[in-house]
């Protein structure tokens, strides 16, 4: 079967949340040649069972195969992700978390826009942000908007994970999901898809349904090191990829930089001295040696960390 679209879907103890997601594929494989990948990463609560059992190879036409891999240990999402996409076989690809779900006519839409333009290398479109039962959470407008080739803007807004669809020899050059970090994988990733040179489009339609819940998840809005940490390696690694290419300047320098500030204070507002001091200087080394930010980064070393909580919180309300 020629494939058309490639869905990986990374999950672990998801089970009922998976089903609504694989689920609300299937109206899409009435028109498309679907691939769907689910990547288990070591679930204990029958998830690969369920997969092997569904219906979904009975879909509308046979348009559709599910496959599984699946490990016993857990090595985290951007792992499973790139496991899913080393089996993928099909022309376009899109990611899904386990606990969200895709609109199939949005889905659907942006694989035209693909198809019907040949020098077009990803789509995406818009992501509602909803409740656990999958209803739109009011007062949040759908999430979704253009963004500008300015290289500042390279570390700046990124889109939901499962808005988009890329042509999969794209992604060969945006290379695989950095399997070092707990957090910040999206921005990181999809920094490089906006630093690997190719074309996008935002297509004004609703993808997919983002679920707000109780359960895990990779981000966290409380400190937490292990996060903190892979921020300092997503800026490293941003950092890198657009001087490489030509793409930094002094608004990207200090967007990255005033990021690591941020989480420096949170390093030292936490008792995490040492943690503190590197971000500080990996923060520093973002910027000319006669910058201002890197002046004031100087003098941040030498304050004490007990204001760092105070600072932290000035500064996250600006």
């Amino acid at each position: 079967m020629n494939i058309d679209l490639s869905i990986v879907v990374p999950t672990m103890n998801r089970r009922a949340l998976l089903e609504e997601a694989v689920n609300s594929i299937v109206p899409l494989t009435t028109t498309k040649q679907v691939e769907v990948i689910v990547a288990d990463d070591g679930s204990t609560d029958g998830t690969s069972e369920f997969v092997r059992k569904h219906n979904l190879m009975n879909s509308p036409g046979g348009r559709a195969q599910l496959v599984l891999s699946a490990t016993a240990d857990r090595r985290g999402a951007q792992v499973a992700r790139n496991r899913g996409m080393a089996l993928a076989r099909g022309r376009w690809v899109m990611f899904l978390d386990s606990d969200d779900v895709v609109v199939a006519g949005g889905v659907a839409t942006l694989v035209e826009h693909l198809q019907g333009d040949p020098i077009l290398d990803f789509a995406y479109g818009k992501i509602i942000r909803t409740d656990a039962q999958l209803n739109p959470l009011p007062g949040n407008p759908p999430i979704g908007k253009p963004f500008s080739d300015a290289p500042v803007e390279v570390a700046g807004w990124h889109w939901p994970i499962s808005a988009v669809v890329y042509r999969k020899t794209y992604l060969a050059m945006v290379g695989p999901w950095n399997e070092a970090l707990t957090g910040s994988q999206d921005w990181e990733y999809q920094a490089r898809v906006k630093l690997a040179g190719g074309r996008g489009q935002f297509v004004d339609t609703v993808v997919g349904y983002w679920r707000q819940h109780d359960g895990s998840r990779v981000g966290t809005k409380s400190f937490r090191p292990d996060y903190a940490r892979s921020v300092m390696i997503a800026c490293d690694s941003i950092l890198q990829h657009a001087c490489k290419v030509g793409r930094c300047d002094g608004a990207l320098e200090q967007r990255l930089a005033k990021k690591l500030i941020l989480h420096a204070l949170e390093f030292g507002a936490n008792g995490y001295r040492a943690e503190r001091h590197n971000c500080l200087r990996q923060a520093a080394s973002c910027l000319p040696e006669n910058s201002l930010l890197r002046s004031t980064i100087r003098v941040l070393a030498l304050t004490p960390t007990i204001a760092d909580g105070l600072l932290w919180k000035s500064l996250i309300r600006r």
